[in-house]
């Protein structure tokens, strides 16, 4: 499930987004308007479903450490 989720730009930028087509929207947005970069819809997505992978990850270690 991809709403609720935050992706983080090493710059401090940060992306919530209600579905992942809108969430690579912004991250389109977002390297083109302060980076420079031209992303296509591939590469962007890609970037959006790692992030949501790496943040379920971390949010399921916090759920754990919190049961302990």
């Amino acid at each position: 499930m991809f709403a609720g989720k935050t992706l983080h730009c090493d710059c401090g930028y940060e992306v919530r987004a209600d579905d992942e087509a809108r969430c690579v929207e912004a991250v389109q947005r977002h390297a083109s308007e302060a980076h420079g970069i031209d992303l296509g819809v591939e590469l962007a997505l890609e970037i959006v479903r790692r992030a949501a992978i790496v943040s379920s990850s971390e949010d399921t270690q916090v759920e754990e450490r919190e049961k302990q």
